[in-house]
């Protein structure tokens, strides 16, 4: 699957312009943006025609800045339909493992698409190694009520739907991938994700393990073991796991600050305490 195999950052890549390139990007999209609009019945994009809205005026459309590689990126949702799940667990983080199913294409120029692959039957992504952009846009969508019955295929209703578009900084590059250089457009339906994904199992959900807050748990190292602390079980690499690190004993290393000349920093991130609980 192109979203979930190697993502960029474990591949080589030289040379690329990615200021230069988000620009030329941003171009050919928003001349697709302007060309095409969505065809609700046919659920799909199609050209633009007489008496229709385009992409570009479509109050469903949402364009969002992103910065990666130092670079302002934009990428573009459409919002076909948000998701209405009887039991509303609000909408994914970036790093929250996703149940989507998709169909994948890319943009040849402002009036084609070529396809490049459908997952019909869903499948969970736990959003590790796939590529910069592909986190981002499902913070946009709820996912839908599960009538799956055991021993069948899963079955799904009401989750978000649309579409979403990745410039190839955001995207492959110019990697060694088939899809290096390619402006991807991706139509998803979410049926699921797991509400507080906790990756490395320390009892704190991965997005809260986003120190900085810059909103990229995947740039937060505090022991600087080159694991980043979502996939830290031992975030201060005092050799007390995290977990243990709970004096009050409620489960959430969080809230637990015992020492008094920094009282603001929890006992889990601090090497000067090493107690277990």
């Amino acid at each position: 699957m192109y979203s979930c195999g190697d993502s960029d950052e474990n591949q080589i890549v030289d040379n690329f312009d990615h200021a230069g390139q988000a620009k030329i990007d941003n171009d050919s999209i928003l001349k697709f943006l302007k060309n095409n609009y969505f065809d609700d019945t046919l659920d799909s994009i199609v050209p633009l025609k007489s008496g229709k809205t385009s992409l570009f005026e479509d109050d469903r459309l949402l364009s969002k800045k992103v910065n990666e590689f130092d670079i302002d990126y934009t990428y573009y949702v459409f919002v076909q339909h948000e998701g209405a799940p009887d039991v509303d667990k609000g909408f994914p983080t970036v790093i929250d493992s996703i149940l989507p199913v998709y169909r994948l294409r890319t943009l040849t120029n402002a009036m084609e698409v070529k396809k490049e692959q459908d997952l019909i039957f869903p499948s969970w992504f736990n959003q590790l190694n796939v590529i910069r952009g592909w986190r981002y846009p499902w913070v946009h969508f709820k996912g839908g009520n599960n009538l799956s019955t055991v021993g069948e295929p899963l079955k799904y209703e009401d989750g978000g739907k649309g579409f979403f578009i990745l410039p190839s900084g955001l995207s492959y590059r110019n990697s060694s991938n088939a899809l290096a250089n390619k402006i991807l457009l991706y139509y998803i339906e979410l049926y699921d994700f797991v509400e507080g994904t906790d990756h490395d199992g320390d009892n704190i959900p991965s997005i809260k393990e986003d120190i900085n807050g810059d909103g990229k748990p995947w740039n937060d190292d505090t022991d600087n073991d080159t694991r980043f602390n979502f996939l830290d079980d031992d975030d201060d690499g005092d050799r007390i796991l995290t977990k243990d690190e709970d004096a009050n004993g409620n489960n959430d290393p969080t809230d637990d600050k015992s020492d008094p000349n920094q009282p603001d920093l929890p006992d889990y991130l601090n090497r000067i305490i090493r107690v277990k609980y």
